[in-house]
């Protein structure tokens, strides 16, 4: 639920935020939103459809591609990315989705990295095969750390991941310098 107070340790009880939820941050409204509201009506996306979920939290800010698939309790789609490097400055990357024949749910965290290869595919193309300075260009990187604070936040304040496991047999073997999953090039 979103009208729930944030906890930042297991011990912490779960309680419900009294009154009206307010975006203290929230100084504007958009023409769109403003119209609405000048009907008397409530937007679309907003906090009281169960639409707005507020400010995000620190820990889920700046996830790369490949830890938002670290934290994916369900897995419903197969990914390409094509990244081209024409040996300057410049990158450009595609992704292309397919679904996934079969939807898997999770109940531990991060999946072992060979899971990986079942649902995405890096392509490097260019010149030369690709550095690690061309890594970090990349959405492809782990930063383990990150990961872990994203799930612990889950953990504790999100109630499909209360019971999830986190396995940080599975996180310690995630690289951190090259992407996780095999490159062509």
């Amino acid at each position: 639920q979103v009208t729930k107070k944030e906890r930042l340790h297991p011990t912490d009880p779960h309680e419900e935020l009294e009154g009206p939820i307010l975006a203290p941050n929230c100084s504007r409204v958009c023409v769109t939103c403003w119209k609405i509201l000048k009907r008397g009506a409530s937007p679309t996306v907003a906090l009281a459809n169960h639409m707005w979920y507020g400010e995000i939290p620190f820990q889920l800010v700046g996830l790369t591609y490949i830890e938002k698939l670290l934290i994916s309790k369900v897995r419903h789609n197969r990914c390409i990315v094509k990244v081209l490097s024409s040996g300057s400055r410049k990158m450009i990357a595609n992704v292309i989705s397919f679904q996934h024949p079969s939807q898997k749910i999770y109940e531990a965290l991060p999946p072992p990295p060979h899971e990986l290869d079942d649902i995405i595919a890096f392509i490097f193309t260019g010149p030369s095969p690709p550095t690690e300075e061309d890594f970090k260009r990349t959405p492809m990187l782990v930063r383990r750390k990150k990961v872990y604070d994203a799930l612990h936040w889950l953990k504790l304040n999100h109630n499909d991941y209360s019971n999830l496991e986190i396995a940080l047999n599975n996180l310690m073997a995630y690289p951190e310098d090259i992407p996780p999953v095999v490159i062509d090039f």
